[in-house]
């Protein structure tokens, strides 16, 4: 939240700086049921090593347990990450481009790649949290973990180019109004 807003502030554009605070107040609605979807996880499992709850899905997975805690982790995590429908952070029609509007070369390139390395780590979370890690057959542990990891990568491109954009107001109502609660 902090980097986002220091970028939109410091392009010294006034639609930089509305697509930061646009992005900011979204990533902090969305924050607490993403924290809040994985506690089931944690009660379940009784710890906080990523670890241990791997080697406790070596018989069913966590998502036979938790299908609601992963349905509202994989909704947060969209909204966490700017992705459509949630991307108001860079709503064309209403913003030129976001909060990186005034970057180019270095630091836009930062900017984005800020954006996808936030997508490669919830896809490493909800992998480790809810599909069993890196356990499975044959294959080598490593393996089983890419393999997983770049499903959940298709799953986020794949909703970024099939659903359309939301209105802002009707995203904060649904972060705050129903999933939260």
């Amino acid at each position: 939240v902090y980097g986002v807003v220091m970028s939109g502030w410091a392009s010294n554009n006034k639609y930089s700086l509305l697509g930061a605070i646009r992005s900011s107040a979204q990533m902090i609605s969305y924050e607490l049921s993403l924290g809040l979807s994985l506690i089931g996880v944690l009660m379940i499992t009784g710890t906080l090593s990523l670890v241990k709850i791997v080697e406790w899905q070596s018989g069913p997975w966590l998502i036979l347990f938790q299908p609601l805690g992963f349905i509202i982790y994989l909704i947060s995590a969209l909204a966490e990450a700017n992705r459509t429908p949630f991307d108001f952070a860079e709503c064309e029609n209403e913003l030129v481009a976001g909060y990186q509007t005034e970057y180019s070369s270095m630091k836009f390139g930062l900017c984005y790649l800020g954006e996808y390395a936030h997508i490669l780590v919830v896809s490493s979370l909800a992998v480790t949290l809810f599909f069993g890690g890196w356990q499975g057959p044959l294959l080598p542990p490593a393996v089983w973990f890419l393999i997983k990891v770049f499903c959940f990568i298709f799953v986020f491109i794949w909703i970024r180019a099939t659903l359309p954009r939301i209105r802002y107001d009707q995203l904060m109502q649904f972060g705050w109004k129903v999933l939260f609660p």
